[in-house]
């Protein structure tokens, strides 16, 4: 017996490597790989079964209280799945957590018969060697991860898979019960029964094989069809008049969304259920195409007990049946993909792999969430996929009868060929494509438009308050100008925040923006307000959609100490001090004015400051009009002894000619423009050099 162990292990020692690691990686994958992407909140299905899941707390289930699209097995097994994680405690951050595991737990089992199963069926194939390269091609895929992963149809996959074995090992009672299995989790699985009768060759066995499916069905069934018949007959009619979805067909009807189910609450009626949808198709001379199609290949003389010649006409059935559908969903390709590991274990076939597994993902997520309402990108994605399924058609037919070897080679090379070479200039329009619909859906994107049309240059600095925005506006910014961060205040010190002050204020004024639209930034695009209020002289602030854009002067090269000032307004308000940036200047130059002001009582109204620089005949030629501190600290708020210090930022015109130049402080109510009392105090002059 151990002998026996030994010799079987040496013999098998490859296969149980790749099965180990295998194990390995899809028992741990549900704990640490999200179910979906970062593009979605979570799967798309896995919310359906979770609802399902609910309706069963309730004493409510499929067949029995509503009708559902899928068979009845289908339901039943995702609420006993849906039982088992609820025997934890829900996770507090997401109760959909145990519910994915336990489903990528049972599927990774289904998975696991899978692997199990295609390497016995290889072995059939050819010697142990093909029969290896066939079970690793399928454990290292992307697709059979990714479909456990959000999906059920590993589980008839499984199905399919045991039913072809044991057809291939002539067990035509075992090959009936279990296909009836598989096709009351999912219809696909009814593709074995053509290859299995095809390998039947005497009436006894064919009569064990259509009693063992006809009794599997039965039994399953019938207790449902006497508790609530109209809820199968729905089933049926909704199977049969299903629209069309991401397939050829739907391109032709017009419709490039995806298949949509009916709503929990429109199933506990079977009225109105599998109306036909409208098309503009022929569906009947389609319906006509496909089964002559599929007739002249099933009547050829062929030896249809090889194992390679039924495992063919199992791939020409399952890809006829998917381009036969009318509608694809990138599961699907689940049943399409042992026949292809199966039968082509080789390069040609990992191209063939990958490709789909691109696809796959091009469709979801990539198709209707970055790229949503981009219909090119679903009329190249459907239109390869359906490429690859022809040409698969036509290499597993070569299989089977080599005079078309030559066609298979051909039509398999032009497809991958133009398929490889589609997929970069694709992706470079699908980037394009997403970076334009969202920048321009983006309610600060006005900001950026703004700062365009004033800019004289595209040198000056752009600032952002808040990461997030940053992000956003990024690559639109980086045409505009120099794109910088405000440095986080909750991972920076101060002392870093001026020194990044100072290096973007060297330049001269820069661009500051934040984003007033989004509640959730709100506290972060406040505290970067009121920063940069409190260390930068701000020159202007315009709102442009639900961006907040500002222009900025850094207070770089003071002059000095304060200079000192005696100037009162309204008996209320002292002008103690002032300080400027510099008082030799250039034409464009920036002008930074710090200004020192004492309550000397609490002032009766908001008063707005301004700063205006005149010429020598006492024309104004550059000016700032703004509330204390960018109307941060309003003057009626002011309580009595209260000193503020308050910027503002002038920049001087391009074509300003050089001389001396008066700086003028005053105050007038922001209401309506009464100025205060003095009205206005000349502060000092500044000379504007050539």
């Amino acid at each position: 017996m151990l002998l026996r162990w030994r010799r079987t292990l040496r013999t098998h020692q490859f296969f149980l490597i790749i099965l180990i690691l295998f194990v390995t990686f899809r028992l741990a994958m549900p704990f640490v790989f999200r179910s979906g992407s970062y593009f979605v909140e979570q799967a798309p299905d896995i919310g359906d079964y979770l609802r399902w899941g609910a309706l069963a707390d309730s004493g409510q289930y499929p067949f029995v209280h509503y009708w559902s699209e899928y068979p009845p097995l289908f339901g039943w097994m995702m609420i006993g799945l849906y039982r088992l994680s609820t025997l934890l405690p829900a996770w507090k951050f997401d109760q959909r957590l145990w519910l994915s595991v336990v489903l990528q737990i049972a599927l990774t089992l289904c998975d696991v018969g899978s692997l199990i199963l295609i390497y016995a069926i290889a072995r059939r194939l050819g010697s142990r060697a093909r029969a290896v390269r066939t079970a690793a091609l399928f454990a290292a895929s992307f697709i059979a991860a990714y479909a456990a992963s959000s999906w059920f149809d590993s589980a008839p996959a499984f199905f399919m898979l045991l039913a072809l074995y044991l057809a291939l090992r002539d067990q035509w009672i075992g090959s009936g019960v279990v296909v009836g299995i598989g096709m009351l989790t999912k219809i696909i699985p009814l593709v074995v029964i053509p290859l299995t009768l095809r390998r039947i060759t005497a009436w006894r066995p064919l009569i064990k094989y259509v009693i063992a499916l006809g009794a599997t069905v039965l039994i399953v069934v019938l207790p449902f069809f006497l508790i609530r018949s109209d809820f199968i007959l729905a089933f049926l009619r909704s199977t049969l008049n299903r629209p069309t979805w991401l397939s050829v067909w739907a391109l032709f009807d017009g419709n490039y969304q995806y298949g949509i189910a009916v709503p929990l609450i429109d199933r506990f009626s079977p009225v109105n259920i599998g109306t036909p949808p409208q098309t503009q198709l022929p569906w009947l001379l389609i319906n006509l195409a496909f089964l002559a199609i599929f007739l002249f290949i099933y009547t050829r003389r062929a030896d249809w007990r090889k194992p390679i010649n039924s495992i063919a006409l199992g791939g020409l059935t399952v890809n006829l049946f998917l381009l036969w559908s009318k509608g694809f969903s990138g599961q699907f390709i689940v049943y399409a993909f042992p026949f292809l590991v199966l039968l082509l274990p080789n390069l040609r076939g990992v191209f063939y792999t990958a490709l789909l597994s691109l696809l796959w993902v091009a469709e979801w997520p990539l198709a209707f969430m970055p790229l949503e309402n981009q219909n090119w990108f679903i009329v190249w994605l459907v239109l390869v996929r359906t490429a690859i399924l022809i040409a698969l058609c036509v290499e597993y037919a070569a299989q089977v009868f080599p005079r078309v070897n030559r066609a298979a080679w051909r039509t398999g090379n032009a497809v991958l060929i133009i398929g490889w070479l589609s997929v970069l200039p694709v992706s470079l329009f699908a980037v394009n494509a997403y970076t334009t619909t969202t920048l321009q859906a983006d309610a600060a994107l006005p900001g950026l438009d703004l700062i365009s049309d004033q800019s004289r240059d595209r040198t000056m600095p752009i600032a952002f308050g808040q990461t997030r925005l940053f992000r956003r506006l990024y690559p639109a910014a980086r045409n505009l100008g120099e794109p910088t961060l405000l440095p986080i205040f909750k991972h920076t010190p101060e002392e870093a925040r001026l020194d990044w002050l100072r290096s973007i204020g060297t330049g001269g004024p820069f661009w500051f923006i934040t984003d007033q639209g989004d509640p959730t930034i709100a506290d972060e695009n406040q505290q970067a307000e009121t920063w940069m209020t409190d260390h930068a002289c701000r020159v202007d602030q315009t709102n442009a959609g639900a961006a907040r854009v500002s222009r900025f002067i850094a207070p770089l090269n003071a002059t000095g100490s304060t200079q000192s000032s005696s100037a009162v307004f309204n008996d209320e308000i002292k002008l103690d001090g002032f300080q400027l940036s510099q008082t030799v200047l250039k034409p464009g130059d920036g002008l930074c004015v710090e200004l020192k002001w004492q309550a000397l009582k609490q002032p009766s109204a908001d008063e707005t400051v301004f700063v205006h620089v005149l010429n020598a005949a006492g024309q104004l030629v550059a000016q700032n009009d703004m509330q204390p501190q960018s109307g941060f600290a309003p003057t009626s708020q002011w309580k009595p002894g209260a000193e503020i210090t308050d910027r503002h930022g002038l920049i001087l015109p391009a074509t300003l000619a050089p001389g001396d130049y008066t700086v003028r402080v005053g105050l007038y109510q922001s209401n309506d423009q009464t100025p205060a009392q003095p009205a206005a105090v000349d502060l000092t002059q500044i000379r504007v050099a050539p």
